[in-house]
């Protein structure tokens, strides 16, 4: 039997967890990710939606496997080491991605809130109906909440156009009266649930 090294495992285990963990975050923010609540027991689960249709919950096992291939009977170095808890991370978030957009996706295809842009073609009634097909809230100060996740040329060119479109006063009034009657809606939808509260 081989020896048993039950400290160093132990900081081996902790530094892997932190660069995995470190690299997950990387790839996938935790400021991204939806609020959850942990299941405790089972394998299935379903929610209610705001229509008060009980839709299933699909669970799925996701997992992340990295390869080390040992030559001459050496294990690895620790750099090795370190490569592959990020590896193991960056695999991780990058499923995170594909079971968040998988989802939105799913959610825009099953509600028609479904937006479709040519590249290079971005215009401001675009961004007019981006901006309405989503629902909004706002914090104490009145500021909406809801976050884009774009790609990386969307936001490019949203980047470069923004420039000019902040000097339009007339694309600013109407953002600025699309925002007023989001928060309206959300004050309406607030009050509503402080009554059945």
């Amino acid at each position: 039997m081989l020896p048993s090294f039950p400290k160093c495992q132990k900081i081996l285990n902790e530094r892997w967890a932190r660069r995995m963990f470190a690299a997950q975050n990387q790839t996938f923010p935790p400021s991204l990710h939806p609020p959850v609540l942990p299941i405790i027991e089972g394998k299935r689960s379903d929610f209610q939606r705001e229509d008060r249709t009980v839709k299933p919950l699909n669970i799925k096992k996701h997992e992340v496997t990295v390869h080390h291939t040992f030559k001459e009977g050496k294990g690895m170095t620790i750099e090795e080491f370190y490569e592959k808890a990020r590896e193991a991370g960056e695999g991780m978030g990058k499923q995170m991605w594909a079971v968040l957009i998988g989802a939105i996706t799913e959610a825009a295809e099953e509600t028609g809130n479904k937006a479709t842009f040519k590249k290079g073609k971005l215009t401001q009634d675009d961004i007019l109906l981006m901006l309405e097909q989503v629902q909004q809230n706002f914090d104490e100060q009145g500021n909406p909440t809801a976050q884009f996740i774009f790609g990386s040329e969307f936001a490019q060119e949203l980047k470069g156009r923004d420039r000019e479109w902040r000097e339009d006063k007339s694309f600013q009034a109407r953002l600025e009266e699309l925002k007023q009657r989001k928060k309206a809606e959300f004050n309406e939808r607030e009050a509503r649930r402080r009554l059945v509260d």
